[in-house]
């Protein structure tokens, strides 16, 4: 039987979790098993769409393309249907290589003299076309032919009903590497002419117009969501878990700011309790003795001041105003930041288990020969120590959330991590909740150890 209650928590946590990941899974199974596609198809059927479909692309003042369409054949041979609502047809393709003529020649084709000898004005992009568009076609017509297998997937949607999914890899593959073609020429900035570079970076006309004779038309190379909306939450997950932690290996800026953090809450940690345990005996043995009394004051006047104002603007004013002109580092002013303003909490708690010891302890050390000194040293703080060390453990905790404001001035910590990664894809939910689930466990894992600790002093107290 578990008897913590944080072990406990952390156990009914992880069970409703793991119970609602198998039932999600199990009615993704089942989305995914009745999501076929309704229409059956025949092989005839299919091609009619296909070559529909490809003889539409090139665009209406497009010479080229229309070439590389017209003799282009695209063959249907197989139909599957797949779970997204989908007909994937097994195709070959038999088609003009447009992109190895177009390499190739590059610097002839450009060539082209931008003045018009008659009018004596700078020629537009249709005119550019028209003088390119016989050298181009001579081209293609000596072109090899380019043949092999290809996969195109019909969709079926509600509004468009079976909608040809037709992306640049496809394409460009189909139709002879016309798309490649396209990005090339627009990527060229010179061309040799009899051994002479000519910088044609300013030109736009002259790529235009030669991009214009093998141009499509526009065409959505976005895949249609054909899901349920189980399976359609299911698949939208997978992408967003993708694009926020797997794509470029994003998930590293968490865990470099996880490791940040840790250093920053471990530094900050053992200078608070350097700094609570100095500020705590100098406060109680003013109590004591009345001995120490300027500085009892400056101590109580740090503690106010820590205690009284939020840990955000005590740290950008730590940083900015004081650390940042003599070139102290963000890391290294986090750390004096959070282990300052974790030192008025320490001092307090170590305050309050020093006077929780009884006065006849501080009698009976003195009545031994200890001075007041060594009194302390061997006999109360012992004592106070074991009295507040799971308060000290619950402070560790809150210093360990605190630093998420860390990012304020700039550190890389796991909050800058995630806000990293949501400022590159533009998404909220995955990299936030992400920061918050990292923090979450870190915490549970730290009060459960907290708690083995209170239940260890309970049972040395009782022996």
């Amino acid at each position: 039987m578990i008897k913590n209650k944080h072990l406990r928590s952390l156990v009914v946590l992880l069970t409703v979790i793991a119970i609602i990941a198998a039932a999600f899974s199990v009615a993704v199974f089942i989305e995914k098993k009745n999501n076929t596609a309704k229409t059956e198809l025949t092989v005839e059927e299919a091609q009619t769409i296909v070559d529909r479909e490809i003889s539409a692309l090139p665009n209406n003042i497009a010479p080229c393309a229309k070439y590389v369409a017209e003799n282009t054949k695209v063959t249907v041979n197989e139909i599957e249907y797949g779970y997204e609502k989908n007909i994937i047809l097994k195709c070959t393709y038999d088609t003009v290589d447009i992109f190895t003529p177009v390499k190739e020649n590059v610097n002839e084709l450009l060539n082209v003299d931008l003045i018009d000898p008659v009018t004596k004005k700078t020629k537009n992009a249709t005119a550019i076309l028209l003088e390119i568009k016989p050298r181009l076609l001579a081209l293609m017509e000596n072109s090899e032919r380019l043949s092999g297998e290809v996969e195109i997937v019909l969709y079926e949607t509600k509004d468009k009903g079976l909608t040809l999914y037709l992306d640049d890899a496809m394409v460009d593959k189909v139709l002879g590497g016309i798309i490649s073609a396209k990005n090339f020429v627009n990527s060229t900035k010179e061309i040799t002419v009899d051994g002479e570079t000519i910088d044609i970076s300013n030109r736009s006309s002259l790529r235009s117009g030669c991009i214009d004779c093998f141009k499509l038309k526009n065409y959505s190379s976005e895949k249609p969501d054909t899901s349920s909306v189980i399976l359609g939450a299911y698949n939208n997950f997978k992408t967003q878990f993708y694009r926020n932690f797997i794509e470029d290996n994003r998930y590293m800026y968490l865990v470099r700011g996880l490791g940040t953090t840790l250093s920053i809450t471990l530094l900050s940690l053992l200078l608070g309790l350097v700094i609570g345990f100095v500020v705590a005996i100098i406060r109680c043995t003013y109590q004591k003795t009345g001995k120490l009394k300027i500085l009892d004051y400056v101590t109580r006047l740090y503690v106010s001041i820590m205690r009284g104002t939020p840990v955000m603007i005590q740290l950008m004013i730590i940083y900015f105003v004081i650390l940042l002109p003599i070139g102290i580092e963000k890391f290294t002013a986090a750390v004096l930041c959070f282990g300052i303003n974790s030192g008025a909490y320490v001092s307090e708690i170590v305050r309050g288990g020093i006077m929780s010891i009884d006065d006849g302890q501080l009698e009976a050390g003195r009545s031994l020969g200890f001075n007041y000194v060594a009194t302390m040293w061997y006999i109360i703080i012992p004592q106070a120590i074991k009295a507040v060390l799971p308060a000290l453990a619950n402070e560790f905790i809150a210093l360990l959330k605190e630093t998420s404001v860390a990012f304020y001035i700039g550190v890389a910590d796991l909050t800058q991590g995630g806000l990293k990664i949501r400022s590159i894809t533009y998404s909220n939910f995955m990299p936030l909740i992400a920061i918050a689930v990292v923090y979450l466990v870190l915490v549970l894992g730290l009060s459960y150890l907290v708690s083995l600790l209170e239940r260890r002093l309970r049972k040395s107290d009782r022996g």
